[in-house]
């Protein structure tokens, strides 16, 4: 069962975080560079800007020399404009920086879910996998964009402004800037607390995307049963618990804000104050007070926004531990040896298997069989008794704990697992279609088949005409998971999916098991051809569907309870016969 909680990553050095994303960043170096000269010109532009007022005011106005106005304000606007156009600039080529590392982790990430074994997905709620894949990524966008770079910009913004406040007057400055350590403890707070609030909303993203997507999947079910209100309240309660999470932070923001406020009206009215005093008595100009006021605001606003930088720096460093966490967890990636398969004979042994889903659970149990080349195995049993699980573990999709398995007499983890499986057909019980055409879906295994080899296997199956008559044909949309398709033209797709690139081992789990006896036969025709010099591994609970398989294996709870053909099973009068007649009897039941 699917663990309905997200669980915490592991807590990481927040440098080696930083220094991680960073590393992501490799492709971009030039727009790096780039991004931080200019970044140090408009700090330094913006910074300056307040003494060039100062300029204007004492050496242009107060001394009257008004033929020097029409050229100091040109200066100015000159200067205005470049400081706007470094601006934009440095905020475009930052935001395509973030845009590319972005673009690069995203797909890094998908890649690598592409990769984890199925036990992960049994674990873990599909929402966590796409909060990880697009909430989170998304999140570090604003660690460039507006972070690191922008972090720099705003140091030397507040070095050069402090550097012109202390040429002007030293006194004035240092009374100014007695309101810093207060400031900087309240970042300080902020930044820590608003970090802890941003590792629980981002806990609380993951369970809502995860709650949805299944509530939204199993709808029918939901609604089947009557669950609409249980539901609701359920999806009330994680809901609120977003909410209360997402208010925690904006308290943060609510108290930092204001405390800032109050000590830049602190730092001005010790302006006014005290440089009036200086004014009269001849110790300061009218436009280096001007200038003080106008370097306060400038002083203030990059370091109010370095907590907002250091915030948006914490909350891309939180949703990298969380993406780094899934991204380090090698525990979960598939096997793959790296012999090529080439062409199969299609010889399959189990010796002496064993194999659990959860530790001690065996659901195979010292299981050993034998399918020769161009022969077919059915495998019968009730449910629970291990069918499923020989098919999976034949597809590599999960792993034995103990024996052997042997492909063409070659152990089956010493395969590349994408090259075994491009030899293996498996038709599932469950069948997934991707929203797209009838084409791309039945060209899923390998791009390279043609759209004539399709038709013509279409053609054999009897399927042709069928989806030919739909709107398109071929180019015919099967929407989301095929829904605009009735479930057994789902089935005959899923099967021309399979056999359209000529494989050398066919698993069919339940192929037959959920379509009507038109299509039954459909299939049954086609499965005469395939079978021919191909090893099949059949699984089916239609037992009449079987009866041509050169043996037939009844498990029960993972070992072999009987086996041999048809007629020699019959003739036991045992599992299979009790089994067999009690279908028949249904039969006649229902007919």
């Amino acid at each position: 069962m699917k663990q309905t909680q997200t669980a915490k990553p592991r807590k990481t050095n927040q440098w080696v975080m930083l220094v991680r994303l960073l590393q992501m960043a490799k492709e971009q170096r030039k727009g790096i560079i780039l991004a931080v000269f200019l970044t140090i010109f408009q700090s330094l532009f913006t910074a300056l800007q307040p003494y060039l007022y100062k300029i204007i005011i004492d050496e242009v106005i107060i001394a009257q020399q008004f033929q020097w106005l029409a050229a100091a304000c040109g200066v100015l606007l000159a200067w205005l404009l470049v400081q706007a156009l470094l601006g934009f600039y440095n905020s475009y080529l930052s935001a395509v920086i973030a845009q590319g590392v972005i673009l690069k982790l995203r797909q890094h990430v998908y890649e690598h879910l592409t990769k984890l074994k199925l036990r992960f997905y049994d674990r873990t709620p599909v929402g966590t996998a796409v909060t990880r894949s697009i909430s989170d990524i998304q999140t570090i966008t604003d660690l460039f964009a507006s972070g690191v770079i922008t972090i720099l910009g705003d140091m030397i913004q507040i070095i050069a402004i402090l550097a012109c406040m202390f040429y002007i007057n030293v006194k004035l400055t240092f009374l100014t800037i007695t309101v810093v350590p207060i400031l900087l403890y309240s970042a300080n707070v902020f930044r820590k607390g608003i970090r802890d609030t941003f590792q629980e909303v981002r806990n609380q993203v993951s369970n809502l995307n995860a709650f949805l997507q299944e509530r939204i999947t199993g709808m029918q079910i939901v609604q089947l049963f009557n669950q609409e209100k249980r539901e609701y309240e359920k999806f009330q309660d994680i809901n609120k618990k977003h909410k209360d999470a997402n208010i925690k932070s904006v308290f943060y923001y609510s108290v930092f804000f204001p405390v800032v406020e109050v000590l830049v009206a602190l730092s001005f009215a010790i302006i006014i104050s005290y440089g009036s005093l200086l004014m009269f008595e001849s110790q300061l100009k009218l436009g280096e007070i001007t200038a003080f006021i106008m370097f306060v605001n400038l002083f203030f606003r990059p370091i109010r926004a370095i907590a907002d930088r250091f915030n948006n720096i914490q909350m891309g460093i939180v949703a990298a531990e969380r993406i780094f966490d899934l991204l380090d967890d090698t525990n979960n990636l598939e096997p793959s040896g790296s012999f090529i398969a080439p062409p199969l004979s299609g010889h399959i042994e189990f010796k002496n298997v064993w194999f659990s889903y959860n530790p001690d659970e065996w659901i195979i149990k010292d299981l050993s069989f034998e399918v020769k080349p161009g022969k077919s195995l059915a495998l019968v049993g009730a449910t629970g008794s291990g069918k499923t699980s020989v098919a999976n573990l034949i597809t590599q999709l999960y792993q034995h704990q103990k024996g052997d398995i042997l492909i063409d007499g070659r152990e089956i983890n010493t395969y590349n697992i994408a090259s075994l499986r491009h030899r293996i057909a498996f038709v599932l019980q469950d069948v997934f279609l991707f929203s797209g055409s009838i084409r791309s879906n039945l060209a899923l295994k390998n791009d390279a088949v043609s759209t004539e080899s399709i038709i013509e296997v279409a053609k054999k199956m009897g399927a042709f005409d069928f989806i030919d008559a739909l709107p398109g044909g071929f180019d015919f949309n099967v929407m989301e998971r095929g829904l605009s398709l009735s479930q057994g033209q789902r089935q005959l797709i899923s099967f021309i999916r399979a056999i359209a690139v000529n494989p050398d081992i066919i698993v069919l789990d339940e192929a037959t098991s959920a379509i009507d006896s038109q299509t039954e036969h459909l299939i049954q025709k086609a499965i005469e051809i395939l079978l021919l010099n191909r090893s099949a591994v059949v699984i089916a609970h239609r037992l009449s569907t079987i009866k041509h398989c050169d043996e037939i294996m009844v498990l029960e709870r993972g070992s072999i309870k009987e086996k041999g053909n048809h007629a020699y099973l019959m003739n036991l009068k045992g599992a299979y016969y009790d089994l067999y007649q009690t279908q028949l009897d249904s039969s006649n039941e229902v007919i």
